[in-house]
């Protein structure tokens, strides 16, 4: 199914956060904050991540996530960089601890439904402590339902959970194209994301307010404004990092063993009398 999805559609996919979006609030747009969020709205429903890897996080999204830079409005060859954010994530990380791992489960194009199905795998493959997910940008360009894409999220959620795996949900980043419908979407389901958030005690990393900046986007006539340059995926690995390091095990540092308690020095044995 594409283009529009009408309010029955969503609600029949959404019914499970029915009682979540009565708690949004109305408003418009969201904050225009630049800088990197406090990072989380919810703490982890719990410290238990079976035999997952607890110093592996697998980053999990579209394009964005995968690292598409810039994309030119008419598409020849799809610019990718290297600084993509799970790539500066892992190095932030790595300062921490070097046994740090981020996968990057980027998959281009990718809509909401197809990623909930997909993360399945990508949880019993890489058995990550944790995933961070950010999806939504290509139903909202299709101007899909914002209850819609949330439900989808959620399922995301729950199959990470029944992995044992902490999910992070990311809200939708900006859309600086020219897109009014999309931007409306991307709004409405932030709002419902981070409802969602609060009421699972889900980790929040606050993409769009920590993104909401026109200068972290492609800036070139024909660039594409839809992805982040590679200040944006630097800025956009800060605000992982910022939620991440609050729910990992000791902060995400190197755990170090307990000194000695200072004392004297032990005797030299003797060596037995004949």
């Amino acid at each position: 199914m594409s283009g529009r999805r009408l309010a029955s559609t969503a609600r029949a996919w959404g019914v499970a956060l029915a009682s979540l979006l009565a708690l949004v609030g109305c408003g418009g747009h969201s904050s225009d904050s630049t800088g990197p969020s406090s990072g989380s709205s919810g703490s982890s429903a719990s410290s238990d991540l079976g035999t997952n890897d607890p110093r592996k996080a697998s980053a999990f999204g579209d394009s964005i996530t995968f690292g598409v830079l810039e994309e030119k409005k008419r598409v020849i060859a799809k610019l990718t960089t290297q600084n993509n954010y799970p790539a500066d994530l892992q190095n932030m990380l790595q300062g921490l601890d070097p046994t740090w791992r981020v996968v990057n489960r980027g998959a281009p194009g990718e809509i909401v439904e197809q990623g909930a199905s997909r993360i399945v795998g990508v949880l019993k493959v890489d058995q990550p402590g944790y995933i961070l997910i950010m999806e939504g940008t290509n139903n909202a360009s299709r101007e899909d339902d914002p209850a819609f894409i949330v439900s989808f999220l959620q399922s995301m959620v729950g199959s990470a959970r029944a992995n044992k795996t902490l999910p992070i949900l990311g809200t939708i980043p900006p859309n600086f194209r020219n897109d009014p419908g999309a931007q409306d979407v991307i709004d409405s389901a932030n709002n419902m994301i981070r409802t969602l958030a609060q009421a699972q005690g889900v980790a929040l990393a606050e993409i769009f307010n920590g993104m909401n900046d026109r200068s972290l986007f492609g800036q070139a006539p024909d660039r594409d404004p839809l992805h982040p340059n590679d200040q944006g995926y630097q800025v956009m690995a800060g605000i992982w990092f910022n939620a991440l390091t609050k729910v990992a095990t000791n902060g995400g540092r190197t755990v170090s063993l307990k000194p000695k308690t200072p004392g004297k020095a032990a005797a030299t044995p003797q060596a037995p009398k004949r």
